[in-house]
């Protein structure tokens, strides 16, 4: 579908606005659909980070601690525990994550079920909050294979925005001054045009 513009009142000009920039409006019609979207919540956020930052590794409590903080800082400390507890819970609770410890670089399943898990924690963590160092390491998350599949997906959609936005970034400024030298040549043709057909007439 190429674009056809003709001088004015003559035939002395024509250009053809090729169709490889046709493409690009398709990516930009993506992301203007795409900041329409329904904001994430910061929930959403937190677990898809934590989804994220589990693959490959288990997660320590005192990232899932930090991850409430960077999205809330403005809560205070009760809020942050509350908060990550309920985090740990739900991951848990939805079988995206197992909860165990690590113990010599390897990742030992809890046994234990998950209110009894969540009490065990919460006793130190809570308890002695003010010490980090007795609770950053006392408690790890793993992905199942439910949340692993889960966060390849999630890994792979960021990847693909992010290539789309690099494409569209890269249309912002090349392309588009392209096309402006375009529209420049078309005006003065068009200009050239009216002086041609005022002196013929």
């Amino acid at each position: 579908m190429g674009l056809r513009i003709t001088a004015a009142a003559t035939d002395v000009r024509r250009i053809t606005i090729l169709e490889e920039y046709a493409p690009m409006s398709r990516v930009e019609s993506g992301v203007r659909k795409r900041r329409k979207a329904r904001p994430m919540t910061t929930t959403e956020i937190i677990r898809d980070n934590l989804l994220l930052k589990g693959l490959g590794r288990p997660v320590a409590l005192n990232a899932i601690d930090w991850k409430i903080k960077q999205q809330n800082p403005s809560a205070s400390d009760t809020q942050v525990q509350k908060e990550t507890l309920e985090t740990i819970r739900t991951l848990v609770d939805d079988g995206l994550f197992r909860l165990g410890d690590v113990n010599k670089f390897r990742f030992v399943a809890s046994k234990r079920p998950l209110d009894r898990s969540i009490h065990k924690i919460s006793h130190r963590y809570v308890g002695h909050y003010d010490d980090p160092k007795r609770w950053m390491f006392s408690a790890w998350m793993k992905l199942t294979d439910k949340g692993q599949q889960l966060a390849l997906s999630l890994e792979e959609r960021a990847i693909d925005s992010y290539r789309e936005h690099e494409v569209s970034q890269d249309f912002s400024t090349s392309k588009t001054a392209e096309l402006k030298q375009l529209r420049a040549q078309i005006t003065e043709w068009e200009l050239e045009g009216d002086l041609l057909h005022r002196d013929v007439a």
